[in-house]
């Protein structure tokens, strides 16, 4: 936690970062329905929104409190942490959830969804590469075309899971990580990215619409 405080404040200090300790209307602008954020059932906080630049793109990354009941007699409320990058898309692609398997324990205990409802129908593709990956798409050709070994290998090592959301990519891992591992995090989001096949960037328009149109 100690590490993560130092980060936050060299960070925060730094004028080519833009930060925020709370950020409600950038929360607003998220489909709750799907992971990470479906994760607390009972509501979500940002904490520690930094937006800047990687590389020349745009990018943000923030700590994810999901809040959940516990059960029991009290039922007691705990926020699961955890930490978010997002990166843009060129465009609208499927929604497409990819979660290591070192991550989707936190779900699967739970019963909760990788996607949202207003996405579209979703199919969970349990054949679809290893085990080391769960999947789930509202379009299983388009999951099937991006889904490569070598993004696999990526995401279990880091122990992420990332979905597709319009026209971002949303990526996320256990835990309140310092910056620099989040900045890792989106780096490997971006490695995700730059390999999507050139058929996936002409795939047919898709179904939904976005949380930011729904107002």
């Amino acid at each position: 936690m100690f590490e993560v405080r130092k980060s936050i404040r060299r960070y925060r200090d730094d004028p080519a970062w833009t930060y925020r300790k709370k950020a409600r209307d950038y929360l607003a602008t998220f489909d709750r329905g799907g992971y990470p954020f479906s994760l607390g059932p009972q509501g979500n906080g940002i904490r520690d929104l930094l937006q800047g630049n990687l590389h020349g793109q745009e990018v943000c990354l923030f700590h994810l409190n999901a809040w959940r009941r516990t059960g029991g007699s009290n039922r007691a409320t705990v926020a699961h942490k955890f930490s978010v990058a997002v990166l843009p898309l060129r465009r609208v692609l499927p929604a497409t959830a990819f979660t290591s398997s070192r991550l989707s324990w936190c779900a699967q205990e739970w019963n909760l969804p990788a996607l949202p409802r207003d996405a579209g129908r979703s199919t969970d593709l349990p054949d679809l590469g290893t085990h080391r990956v769960d999947c789930c798409s509202v379009d299983p050709a388009f999951a099937a075309l991006i889904n490569t070994y070598a993004m696999e290998r990526l995401m279990h090592k880091a122990c992420m899971g990332w979905r597709i959301e319009e026209n971002r990519m949303i990526g996320w891992t256990q835990g309140r990580k310092t910056y620099e591992e989040l900045l890792s995090l989106a780096e490997t989001l971006a490695t995700i990215i730059s390999d999507f096949p050139e058929q996936a960037w002409r795939w047919p328009g898709t179904r939904g619409t976005s949380p930011r149109d729904r107002g």
